[in-house]
């Protein structure tokens, strides 16, 4: 008569039931522990081309576990233990808790627990969270050695991986060219309420705000800011003018005044040659020449010389009163 075959024993999260094990087995503690002799390193060997990143992938960590698991007998078993999802911006944002179940041909079993959190803008995200709790499970469990950057480094090569969408846009309004430029300011601004993330809290210069009141309110410096410029230049320019105008201007009238007495000394010589021979004439000469300020303006002679136009005048009015006086 066949000899009965007993049942390996039942297991569950917690561990093995109280039922007999296939004691002629090792334990499940004693084959990992030869797995993580077996194991070989991981490095970050993905690159993101397009974003300019290295990454050490979920594959890397099944392919250097497969073969020493299955050397030794181990298998895997995942359980979502409970998970969240959100809507960020055009982001599916999945957060999820997973029990990873080793189990030994004993039937007993090691559970490790991961956390794995992912964004997608289609239906992608369960599987990115997923994937990224089972890459931190085998490493941490194994212990399977990485490169020279430490375990906790937080995947820091990483810019999107573990970033929100108003993370980018926060990258994108730190450069100078969006910061110092309105109307960059305005379309990242439009761009930002087209995702429906105005309202995300950032941290900003002045510490924990909105996307909108960073946004609106560094546009609003920024356009006080060239007000007062253009306040500054047209009062600069204003105060230009004016010393310019009082340098040219005072320059430009005694030159219109002086051209206006050699107009005015020519009219006078003008009508003196026609009253040259009427002393009462050529006395309101002399007043005329007094008043418009021209009666000291000296007048060429025909010897060559020059004489002022007053002593001229005055020389010719004594020399016709001495004429009358002898014809009398």
């Amino acid at each position: 008569m066949a000899n009965a075959i007993e049942a390996p024993a039942s297991t569950t999260a917690e561990g093995p039931t109280p039922h007999t094990q296939n004691q002629a087995a090792p334990s499940v503690h004693e084959l990992m522990s030869r797995v993580m002799r077996d194991v070989r390193d991981v490095g970050k060997n993905g690159e993101n081309k397009s974003q300019n990143y290295k990454f050490r992938g979920v594959d890397d960590a099944i392919g250097a576990l497969a073969q020493p698991l299955r050397d030794h007998g181990v298998f895997m078993t995942p359980e979502v233990l409970d998970f969240k999802t959100e809507l960020r911006g055009r982001m599916n944002a999945v957060m999820m808790r997973v029990a990873f179940h080793f189990y030994g041909p004993a039937g007993d079993h090691v559970t490790a627990i991961t956390m794995g959190e992912a964004s997608d803008v289609a239906d992608k995200a369960s599987n990115k969270a997923m994937s990224a709790a089972l890459k931190y499970a085998l490493i941490h469990t194994f212990m399977i050695p990485v490169d020279s950057k430490s375990l906790d480094d937080g995947d820091r090569d990483h810019p999107e991986g573990q970033r929100s969408a108003a993370d980018a846009y926060m990258e994108r309004l730190r450069k100078p060219m969006v910061w110092n430029n309105v109307n960059a300011l305005t379309a990242l601004h439009a761009e930002v309420k087209a995702d429906g993330l105005l309202g995300e809290t950032v941290y900003g210069p002045d510490g924990d705000t909105t996307l909108e009141t960073l946004i609106v309110g560094r546009g609003k410096q920024l356009r006080a800011e060239a007000e007062e410029r253009e306040a500054r230049k047209a009062a600069e320019a204003g105060e230009v003018a004016a010393q310019v105008a009082a340098e040219t201007g005072a320059a430009q009238e005694s030159q219109a005044s002086a051209a206006d007495g050699v107009d005015h000394l020519a009219r006078l010589r003008g009508q003196a040659v026609d009253c040259w021979d009427k002393p009462l004439s050529l006395a309101q000469i002399v007043l005329d020449a007094e008043k418009h300020g021209v009666a000291d303006l000296e007048v060429p002679l025909r010897n060559g010389g020059a004489l002022m136009f007053r002593e001229l005048l005055n020389a010719r009015i004594i020399e016709l009163e001495q004429q009358a006086g002898a014809a009398a």
